[in-house]
């Protein structure tokens, strides 16, 4: 691995994974699940290259190059085979890493994970990119953090909504832009018939990144997937259905994983 990567490790038993998306970290991202999950699991949460505690190199990211360092990430750990979890981003690099090395996958739980966007959203992720390298992260913090969380969530939590946009806040510029470049390029509609393992997708109804109709997509292109979509949820699933998400997720790996 050409990076360091931060990794924090909580609990035993079987491995779990977390996979953390764009402008999030892996203990940020999952702090709601962590606990619970950490009563039966040897839960990993890392942070991705350019995030949080970990390196920045130069960009563009592309997901090929986090399931790399993910895949460096296992080995490194002795971690043969394991259970993924992903929200947002670290969803898609799930998804293409059950594609590519199905024989470490046991299961993967894919949160809020898209599989390919519309043009429009890609010249957005790429503008974005240019915006916080020319203004900082205030310029996109609070869009971002606002459009993420249903509006019913934000306005009965505005502690919520604060610490999401202190949480983006914090991404070092050129971190965060090799990111947006990277997930700019992202098309996974062709790797999602190779996955084997079992996936359980979760989706918010009021998703705007990944709305019920693109979750509705990948579940019908992969072999053995369970699809729910929480009512009332926008895309920050973690922690705007944090219990509803652990009643999910525990189930499908304990059947799994």
């Amino acid at each position: 691995m050409d990076a360091e990567i931060h990794v924090e490790e909580h609990g035993s038993g079987p491995p779990l994974v977390l996979v953390h998306g764009l402008g999030g970290t892996g203990a940020a991202i999952w702090k709601k699940q962590v606990p619970e999950l950490a009563r039966e699991y040897r839960v990993v949460a890392f942070d991705l290259r350019g995030s949080g505690r970990s390196e920045v190199t130069p960009g563009p990211y592309a997901i090929d190059l986090h399931v790399r360092d993910l895949d460096d990430l296992l080995g490194q750990l002795d971690l043969d085979r394991a259970a993924l979890a992903g929200h947002s981003m670290g969803g898609s690099i799930v998804l293409r890493y059950a594609a590519d090395r199905p024989e470490r996958v046991a299961a993967a739980v894919v949160v809020g994970g898209p599989a390919t966007f519309p043009n429009a959203v890609r010249a957005g992720l790429r503008a974005r990119a240019d915006t916080v390298e020319a203004e900082g992260m205030a310029a996109v913090a609070e869009t971002v953090a606002t459009n993420g969380m249903a509006p019913g969530f934000r306005d009965a939590n505005p502690e919520e909504l604060r610490a999401y946009v202190a949480l983006l806040l914090a991404n070092d510029v050129r971190g965060y832009a090799a990111q947006c470049r990277g997930l700019a390029e992202l098309d996974l509609e062709g790797d999602l018939p190779r996955i084997a393992a079992p996936v359980l997708l979760v989706g918010g109804d009021v998703d705007a990144v990944v709305p019920p109709g693109a979750n509705e997509r990948s579940a019908a292109s992969v072999p053995s997937c369970e699809l729910h979509v929480l009512e009332g949820c926008g895309h920050i699933i973690p922690w705007e259905k944090p219990a509803e998400l652990v009643a999910l997720v525990r189930p499908f790996l304990d059947r799994h994983a």
